[in-house]
């Protein structure tokens, strides 16, 4: 990912937060979406909004996005969360859920 991406991705996060006024994930979200999209094509890979799939437990569930190479193997997956949010325990919770 280069350092220009990086300072878009960067300055896209303030001006939201400016005009939003808010932290929040449904806020900030599409900044990093669109990072990932260009990066993405750069790679040769497609991103998928809303990305449904089944977990080794076997339970159907959704991540905020994916990462595809052209024969629909993921790459990797996204999932948003709130700036304030906790990330050792959204992770722990998101590892129980398998």
């Amino acid at each position: 990912m280069s350092q220009l991406q990086i300072h878009e991705y960067l300055a896209e996060l303030d001006r939201l937060k400016r005009a939003s006024g808010s932290r929040r994930e449904t806020n900030l979200r599409g900044a990093f979406r669109d990072l990932l999209k260009g990066w993405g094509r750069g790679q040769d890979l497609v991103f998928v909004e809303e990305y449904a799939l089944k977990t080794a437990a076997k339970a159907n569930i959704t991540v905020d996005g994916a990462l595809l190479h052209g024969i629909r193997t993921p790459l990797g997956y996204w999932e948003a969360k709130d700036a304030d949010d906790d990330l050792e325990a959204e992770m722990a919770a998101k590892f129980r859920k398998g």
